[in-house]
């Protein structure tokens, strides 16, 4: 998807750039006739005049061009995709035009303000708003600076030259990167396909390295690897989820319900393979039990699905014997085991269906799509991230002091920043130069886009200069390098834009790299480069990054703990949600409710809440923030155990207690009664509130849930439901951990 974004907004933009100029070159648009006996230099003075003119008719298209290709993706069909390109002309022409009237410096300086925090509230109208105000803000910005070269009677060609990009834009998007539902959920299983494999080639060779060698630092950091890589695998599976909803992406007799059904019983089964080897790694097994793992892991790493099932039914065989001296397997080995071996069976299965689609034939069990929807909300193709938890937490009373109590929508709250921070910035910029003061409007302004906490905005920020001070040498030996080529200078703009974009995701660093080297070369087209320019640049960059870090810290803060303890709210009332569905299910075998459906449906929003919480406290990594990193470190492993315990209760929930009798019935419906009051107790402590509130205690539930174990009978293997009722004992005790990072008091029923 990065791949494809970079490649879209480059070529749209080269496209647009070569329209542009021929454009110039055959009209003569703000161009001024050079008299034939002028003077040489009043010659050379409007030849440079009307170079500069070229370049800012360039520049107008690949603005245009360069948005839209951002703003696209957010819509899903080709008519509001075209809708799309053609209203982003409007809101820019409309404040160029503005910009081109206001000749009073102070004024048009106030402007740029107020434009800008009038453009970011425009975000409560969807992505026509969010580009609309980025567009308008652009608009008003050129005005600006053109309004001494350009008068109103020219105004004409400047529609024509954004019109001329918005249909280069229209022009390349739809001959070459039109959407097509179905192409783009086939290349989403494929880099699905292609991540899976790899988690399993990962897992083989730790596991390996791991019986090999013991545990070591290596080892740890091999490890905390995978639980990534598991979650990227995570974020494509929802990925493709989110693309069901839409008839057109699927294949000729296939449903969504049955594809959502197989890619999450293959990720799921992936996950605990992961999850149970890696436990048993750490085991000392007997020599045959272990061969029989790593052969079950071998077979999945070179997809011999056969290999893989003999494995499984080996361990089987293994279990079954329960003569210790004999297997040499111990009780908690055992369970190990039996999880391990049902994991890659449903993995196996799971995964010979799920490549069936869409080359095989469709398969015999197609489920109805009644009542399917996707529980995925993407924003322009991705994952929210922390967008919309920050949204619920703004509009939330945080602590008790008076600015935590302020509750806003999230559009409004950026918008009154993203003002005074860019004022400010312009009040500072233009102290340090007058005629360069923008970097400095631009490093606050960029501080806010894709941001939505005060540590994400920080963060972004710091890396807004690094990247600048990178791009800054890299600028200046590629200027120097290059020269006055102008096709080399066309290449390395180019290529400097595609990797910015291509790479902006990982890091925002190396969208500004990018971003500097483009303006080296365009300062050299225009005559003007210098390495004091750079740095110069480099000085305004800062200025508005530690403005825009100063106006988030004390204006209208969303400081990262409130929204982490939003975020975490949420991820456990998702789990919470999914424990009762699952428990429906278990406790009535004659309930309609507890589809596999609802209960995926459950899982999924739990996924979401999961997601957006690592996004929200990625920057609490730091170790800068000492006990609260400590606390929030602890918190987020406590809650991955909490979220694959509930998959596996998801899992192992689908076989009903059927032969629970009356009082093993009433032992569960305590058992979970007493669950959801003391997880009541977490999520209340989360709650927005000034320390009135009274979060009670956490009370353990595991022996109430073993108590209803033991009165199932024995068949030798554990069952799905004795299964289900071991998740729900290791969910109390995920949860009873949660509530001691949340400060939470705990207390056992027993010892």
């Amino acid at each position: 998807m990065r791949l494809r974004m970079a490649t879209e907004v480059t070529v749209t933009i080269g496209f647009v750039l070569v329209a542009e100029w021929v454009f110039v070159r055959t009209t003569g648009a703000l161009q001024v006739a050079i008299p034939p006996r002028a003077p040489a230099a009043t010659a050379a003075e409007l030849w440079s005049l009307n170079h500069a003119m070229t370049v800012i008719g360039m520049m107008l298209g690949a603005i245009l061009a360069m948005i839209a290709g951002f703003g696209v993706g957010m819509f899903g069909t080709g008519r509001a995709q075209l809708a799309f390109i053609g209203f982003l002309p409007l809101p820019m022409l409309a404040m160029l035009a503005v910009g081109l009237a206001v000749h009073v410096r102070v004024a048009s300086l106030a402007l740029l303000a107020v434009v800008l925090a009038i453009g970011t509230y425009c975000r409560r109208f969807g992505p026509p708003g969010f580009m609309g105000g980025m567009l308008g803000f652009m608009g008003v910005f050129l005005g600006f600076f053109i309004q001494d070269y350009v008068s109103f009677g020219q105004f004409g060609w400047l529609i024509a030259e954004v019109a001329l990009g918005a249909a280069g834009t229209i022009v390349v998007h739809f001959a070459f990167f039109r959407p097509r539902p179905g192409a783009a959920l086939r290349r989403m299983q494929r880099s699905y396909a292609a991540r899976a494999r790899a988690v399993a080639s990962d897992v083989a060779e730790l596991v390996e390295a791991t019986v090999r060698s013991g545990k070591s630092e290596e080892h740890d950091r091999a490890e905390q690897l995978l639980h990534r890589q598991l979650l990227r695998l995570n974020e494509a599976a929802l990925l493709i989820d989110a693309q069901l909803d839409n008839p057109a992406a699927l294949a000729p007799g296939w449903s969504a319900a049955t594809l959502h059904q197989r890619l999450f019983d293959a990720e799921a089964g992936l996950s605990n393979v992961a999850r149970f080897a890696l436990a048993l790694a750490r085991r000392p097994l007997p020599a045959h039990a272990s061969a029989l793992v790593m052969a079950a892991l071998s077979g999945i790493r070179d997809a011999d699905l056969g290999a893989v099932l003999d494995s499984a039914a080996g361990i089987v065989t293994v279990l079954e014997d329960h003569d210790p001296e004999r297997t040499a397997v111990t009780p908690s080995d055992r369970v190990l085991l039996h999880r391990f071996a049902t994991s890659v069976t449903d993995f196996a299965a799971a995964l010979r269906a799920f490549r069936r689609y869409p080359d095989g034939t469709p398969p015999d069990d197609v489920a109805a799509d009644e009542g399917f929807q996707s529980q995925v909300a993407t924003f322009g193709g991705w994952l929210p991230g922390s967008a919309f938890v920050a949204g619920a937490a703004s509009q939330e009373r945080g602590g008790a002091g008076f600015i935590e109590r302020i509750r806003l929508a999230p559009y409004a709250r950026i918008a009154i920043q993203m003002g005074i921070a860019v004022g400010a910035a312009i009040i500072a910029g233009d102290a340090m130069s007058g005629r360069r003061f923008y970097w400095a409007v631009i490093a606050a302004f960029i501080t806010f886009m894709g941001a939505n906490t005060a540590g994400e905005q920080l963060r972004k920020s710091f890396f807004r200069v690094v990247g600048t001070l990178i791009g800054v040498v890299a600028g200046s030996l590629l200027a120097h390098a290059v020269g006055d080529v102008v096709w080399l200078q066309i290449v390395v703009v180019l290529g400097s834009l595609f990797l910015g974009l291509y790479l902006f995701r990982i890091n925002y660093a190396f969208m500004t790299i990018g971003i500097t080297v483009l303006v080296s070369q365009l300062y050299v087209e225009l005559d003007e480069f210098s390495n004091n320019l750079l740095l110069l640049r480099l000085g305004e960059t800062a200025v508005g990054a530690g403005v825009a870090m100063l106006t988030v810290l004390l204006v209208l803060p969303l400081h990262i703990g409130r929204v982490a303890r939003v975020a975490a709210r949420q991820e456990l009332e998702a789990l919470v949600d999914l424990v009762d569905r699952c428990l429906d299910r278990l406790a009535d075998p004659a309930s309609a409710v507890g589809s596999d459906l609802e209960l995926r449906a459950a899982a999924r929003r739990a996924d979401m809440s999961y997601q957006a919480l690592v996004a929200t406290v990625w920057p609490m990594r730091t170790p800068l923030l000492g006990r609260l990193a400590s606390r929030i470190a602890g918190l987020m492993a406590t809650t991955v155990a909490a979220r694959h315990y509930a998959r596996n209760l998801l899992l192992d929930a689908s076989t009903r207690c059927a032969c629970l009798d009356s009082k093993s019935a009433a032992s569960l419906a305590g058992a979970r009664s007493q669950l959801a009051a003391s997880v009541a107790a977490i999520t209340t402590a989360l709650a927005p509130g000034d320390g009135e509130q009274q979060a009670g205690q956490y009370v353990r539930t595991a022996s109430l849930f073993a108590r209803v174990a033991d009165g199932l009978p024995d068949l030798g293997l554990p069952g799905r439901p004795e299964l289900a009722l071991r998740d729900l004992q290791l969910l109390d005790g995920a949860f009873a951990q949660a509530a001691h990072w949340a400060g939470v008091p705990v207390t056992d029923l027993d010892t």
